[in-house]
């Protein structure tokens, strides 16, 4: 198995090209090696302004995938896909080119070395950051267990049949003017699709989220016209704690929306039976 790495970057300016480097991803052949800079993190929740949320929603994303595939290696008798067709080395040479989104990767660089937590260190240090935290600041128990829960009932069963963690673009998706990120999506005859919403976060992040929602759904219907059936789009998302909070309000008033279906995270099952039911397949050259 090739050894390799890539940079993990933030787009702090789309417009002028600008990007931050805010961690590494390693892969040997034993277990893939991953590490985030605290200072370089901070740096870029000041320059996105606002969208903080999303980083740290990435961030995790990232930490708790690779802390999933590095299980699946120790256990590969438990694992339910091949670990070798994840995240390979054609894998990130393809999103360091069309990752056009807040998130990017740069090539892909090999290394002819056995890789020691001293050496991944020492590589963290050269191409990121000099000073190399191993305290890790706590997860935010919702964002994990949320995370969690999606993947177990949702995305481990769907991830081969529809699109998975699809970044679209207005290069993908002719008519959409945003980059959006949906968990799943697919196509038979009439579109399912599930779209995560942590309405545990701040109320702006939670309206900019249905907001693009709402408007990636009016262009799916005159994008692709002559669907048979009837549509299925989901939001995925627990009630807020504290009610008669703005996060209530709107989990509360996006129930009422004819135009999705508003499920628990624990219910999140229910959209890997419909797609496997339905026979849902991927339409989006990715």
């Amino acid at each position: 198995m090739e050894t390799f790495y890539t940079i993990i970057k933030i787009a702090s300016n789309p417009i002028s090209g600008d990007s931050l480097s805010i961690g590494l991803l390693l892969r040997d052949r034993n277990r893939f090696w991953v590490h985030f800079s605290e200072e370089k993190k901070s740096i870029a929740r000041r320059l996105l302004d606002g969208r903080n949320d999303t980083l740290d929603f990435i961030v995790k994303q990232i930490e708790q995938k690779i802390a999933e595939l590095n299980k699946a290696q120790a256990n590969p008798q438990k694992s339910f896909f091949g670990l070798d067709d994840l995240l390979t080395s054609e894998r990130f040479a393809h999103l360091s080119v069309y990752c056009n989104g807040l998130l990017s990767f740069t090539p892909p660089s090999f290394l002819n070395d056995f890789i020691t937590e001293e050496k991944f260190i020492k590589l963290f240090t050269l191409l990121v950051d000099k000073t190399y935290q191993k305290t890790r600041v706590a997860t935010d128990s919702k964002d994990q267990h949320l995370s969690e829960t999606i993947y177990s009932k949702l995305i481990s069963r769907v991830h081969d049949k529809v699109h998975t963690d699809l970044e679209l673009t207005p290069e993908r998706l002719p008519g959409l003017y945003y980059n959006f990120s949906i968990d799943c999506i697919g196509l038979n005859g009439a579109f399912i699709a599930a779209k995560v919403i942590p309405f545990h976060k701040r109320n702006e992040t939670i309206d900019k989220e249905l907001s693009h929602y709402l408007g990636l759904i009016s262009i799916l219907n005159l994008q692709y016209k002559g669907r048979k059936g009837r549509d299925s789009f989901y939001i995925v998302g627990d009630e807020p704690t504290e009610v008669g909070s703005k996060e209530h309000k709107t989990w509360e008033n996006i129930k009422l929306n004819p135009a999705v279906s508003l499920i628990y995270s624990d219910e999140s099952d229910k959209v890997a039976d419909e797609i496997e039911s339905r026979k849902a397949r991927t339409f989006i050259g990715v």
